[in-house]
Order: structure tokens, then C-alpha cells, then sequence
């Protein structure tokens, strides 16, 4: 989880960050997975939810550019991994936010307060 995503969290209600902090961890990619699947299939953007970019490299490999691509990957994977954790995390706060929204206060709350303040 990078610094950004904590921020983030940080940002939310009690009951979201549990919701996040439990669900996060579930769909978050492993690096090690990430290069399991570029060497047994050289599917490893199928794993980063990014099929059609798979299919292209695939595609590529046809006139050798997708190898030279495939190889590249092999250097690229730990930010490649991290850039799709952070989409999963941003998902994962989005979905956070819509499933336990933030208690709106009503108007009789707020006369009442001010109320009591005077």
C-alpha cells in the first residue's frame, strides 16, 4: 500500500476504512504471481486486469516485437504490479464510500446546536 492510498483511507469513516482494510488485502496482486504468469504464459496482463493489452502483446509476438515487449516486462514488473494495486485500492475506496456513506447531519441537528450555542 503506498503513501497515498493511506492518506486516503485515513480520509474515511470508521466503518469504511474496516470495509477497506479488510477487502484491500483479498484483491491486491502479488508480484510473485505477476512473474508466474509472464514466464509459464506471458499472461501476466491477463492477472493485471488488463486483458486486451495481452491479447495485442500476443498479437505482437507474431513479427518478434512482442517478444522484445515480453522481455522489457521483465523489468518493469514491480511498477507495473504497484500501478494495478493502486487502481485496486482506488476501487476498493470507491466502493467504500458508496456502500457505508457519511452520516448526513439533519436541520433539526444543526437549528438545535445553534440553539443550544446562543
Amino acid at each position: 500500500m503506498d503513501a497515498q492510498t493511506r492518506l486516503e483511507i485515513q480520509n474515511l469513516t470508521e466503518q469504511q476504512q474496516q470495509y477497506v482494510i479488510q477487502t484491500l488485502p483479498v484483491k491486491e496482486k502479488s508480484l510473485s504471481s505477476a512473474y508466474i504468469f509472464w514466464v509459464l504464459f506471458g499472461a501476466h496482463y491477463f492477472y493485471l486486469n488488463k486483458p486486451f493489452k495481452n491479447i495485442f502483446l500476443w498479437a505482437l509476438c507474431y513479427i518478434y516485437i512482442g517478444f522484445a515487449w515480453w522481455l522489457i516486462d521483465l523489468f518493469r514488473m514491480k511498477s507495473l504490479v504497484a500501478e494495478c494495486n493502486r487502481e485496486i485500492a482506488k476501487q476498493v475506496i470507491h466502493d467504500a464510500i458508496l456502500l457505508y456513506p457519511k452520516p448526513q447531519k439533519l436541520h433539526s441537528e444543526t437549528i438545535d446546536a445553534e440553539y443550544k450555542a446562543s
